[in-house]
């Protein structure tokens, strides 16, 4: 969530920015799941939810990464393309 525009939302949203955050700061994305694991929020997210959230986020990354181009925010967007490549199964 973007606590400057709190909004509702699934319960899943915030351990799933967590999850990009976590893989970031160098965590695989095996293990930045299963730290988010520990919500049962998380554990109860519909599959297809968290894919479609996670290929959702690398395309966002990916945009602003094109337009700002620094440090934090290709790591962000690797982060973000691990994830979405873990999700569906296959690197990015």
């Amino acid at each position: 969530m973007d606590w400057a525009r709190a909004s509702r939302g699934a319960g899943w949203i915030d351990p799933a920015l967590w999850v990009i955050w976590l893989i970031a700061g160098g965590h695989t994305p095996d293990r930045a799941e299963l730290r988010a694991a520990v919500l049962p929020d998380w554990r109860e997210a519909p599959r297809t939810a968290v894919d479609a959230f996670a290929r959702a986020s690398a395309r966002l990354w990916e945009a602003i990464a094109g337009a700002d181009e620094d440090p934090w925010t290709a790591r962000m967007e690797a982060a973000a393309r691990a994830w979405a490549g873990h999700r569906d199964g296959v690197g990015w």
